[in-house]
């Protein structure tokens, strides 16, 4: 079942958005038929706005109203839009004052108008969306429709046991990086939040080691360092759990050198908001864990 907010994008003023050609080109009424026909709604007619209402109606009964989203925001061609962007821009009269300066065509130059007419058209339709507490939000080129004023959220809290000004920095700069959904960056800030915590903790413990980024052998010196390395003496739920432990790091590790903002991948697997905030979480509770284990440590010192 399609999430019921959807109906309220089913509405004149956010139709007119779409069709009218204020940011995309003007559809007629033989492109909404179109439109519909890609969705497999063939029987519509009557005005503009209503062929595409009509079709609203039913790709919601369908649960495919977010798909169509996708394709409109991010799959339709808009080039005529594009074109007239530039030409408008030429002779200098520009609709935009952001992109004015881009007065001639090339494929890096439609891209980048392309890019902010999309962004443009989901502000305004937001803007009416706003009115019941809603909005639409892009991620990795995908539609989801949310409460306005979500914002994900960072479950474990760090600040009792970090006083590490760089280490808590870097936090705030993943949460923001979260907020903003730039999830490449998220992704690099969770992997090099767990290296620095790795590499206080072996500061600590006065453990001489080589800083060469590999997050693997801070781990096993952290782990030496901590008594942390399971031996047939551990109960097995215990060993279990530090080995699951490791392949986390490990998979946050491996996301970072395949997937974010440090390399320039072509192959990168998409992360959505959902997997970006359970990545920094994941992160934040590893280095937590870590943090306690360390201050346990320091706290025996202390009694003997």
């Amino acid at each position: 079942m399609e999430n019921e907010d959807y109906v309220l994008v089913n509405q004149r003023s956010i139709i007119d958005l779409l069709i009218e050609g204020e940011v995309f080109q003007y559809l007629s009424g033989s492109d909404i038929q179109g439109l519909g026909k890609k969705f497999g709604v063939t029987d519509v007619g009557g005005s503009r706005w209503f062929m595409l209402e009509t079709i609203f109606n039913q790709l919601h009964a369908r649960g495919k109203t977010e798909r169509f989203l996708k394709y409109f925001f991010f799959e339709l061609n808009i080039n005529s839009a594009v074109k007239e962007v530039i030409r408008d821009n030429e002779f200098n009269q520009p609709k935009y004052d952001e992109i004015a300066e881009i007065t001639e065509e090339s494929q890096e130059n439609n891209r980048a108008i392309a890019k902010f007419l999309r962004q443009e058209l989901l502000e305004r339709v937001n803007i009416e969306l706003a009115i019941s507490d809603k909005k639409l939000i892009a991620v990795n080129n995908e539609i989801k429709i949310v409460d306005y004023d979500s914002e994900p959220e960072i479950i474990a809290s760090t600040t009792e046991i970090i006083d590490n000004e760089y280490i808590n920095d870097l936090l705030e700069k993943s949460m923001k990086s979260l907020i903003e959904e730039d999830f490449d960056s998220v992704v690099t800030k969770s992997r090099t939040l767990i290296e620095s915590v790795f590499i206080q903790i072996l500061h600590e413990n006065n453990v001489s080691f080589k800083e060469n980024g590999n997050i693997s052998q801070y781990r096993t010196s952290v782990n030496k360092a901590l008594n942390m390395r399971p031996d047939n003496n551990w109960n097995k739920d215990v060993s279990n759990m530090i080995t699951g432990l490791n392949r986390i790091i490990d998979s946050i590790s491996n996301m970072r050198n395949n997937n974010s903002d440090a390399h320039g991948s072509s192959n990168r697997v998409r992360i959505n908001s959902s997997e970006a905030e359970l990545i920094l979480n994941t992160a934040v509770n590893v280095s937590k864990y870590y943090l306690e284990v360390n201050a346990r440590k320091k706290l025996r010192r202390k009694v003997v």
